[in-house]
């Protein structure tokens, strides 16, 4: 992911490296904007950025043993609310608004290990998280910074 980062950092800083430092943070927060809604889309969808499904939640029981229902997975993290967007002319970050959504986005991003709970005898009960990429660049968000470096170039689409 790092790789695509620096790579998509490069191109799109060429785009707008001619412009005023205001259009250029206008166009970085417009760009924030744009893959917060395609990276939320995603995490409802349950899918990667490369398009590949993420891993199934895994079944949990209630305390009398029984299977309970499967929830939707990041129903937090499905909110606009819970990321923010920075944005100046150097450039934009989106991140969880929270520590919470923070941690949770962290632990599933990565795959770490997260306690989800005790078992009866008082042990704390540690899980290793499957890595799901939440946040990521597709082909269709690299459009996406054209066609918002194409508008703010364009002085007759304002």
């Amino acid at each position: 992911m790092a790789d695509d980062l620096t790579e998509f950092d490069a191109w799109f800083g060429r785009i707008i490296a001619g412009m005023e430092p205001g259009q250029r943070a206008r166009a970085a927060f417009k760009l924030g904007q744009a893959l917060r809604q395609a990276n939320l889309a995603r995490i409802a969808g349950n899918v990667d950025p490369d398009g590949t499904p993420f891993e199934p939640r895994k079944h949990r029981k209630d305390r009398r043993g029984r299977l309970r229902r499967r929830g939707l997975m990041f129903k937090g993290l499905r909110r606009a609310r819970n990321w923010r967007i920075i944005a100046d002319a150097e450039g934009v970050e989106v991140r969880p608004s929270s520590s919470g959504a923070d941690r949770v986005g962290a632990v599933s991003q990565f795959g770490e290990v997260d306690t989800v709970g005790r078992a009866r005898d008082g042990r704390t009960i540690r899980v290793r998280y499957p890595e799901r990429r939440l946040l990521g660049f597709s082909a269709e968000d690299r459009q996406l910074a054209i066609d918002i470096a194409g508008e703010m170039l364009d002085p007759d689409s304002r």
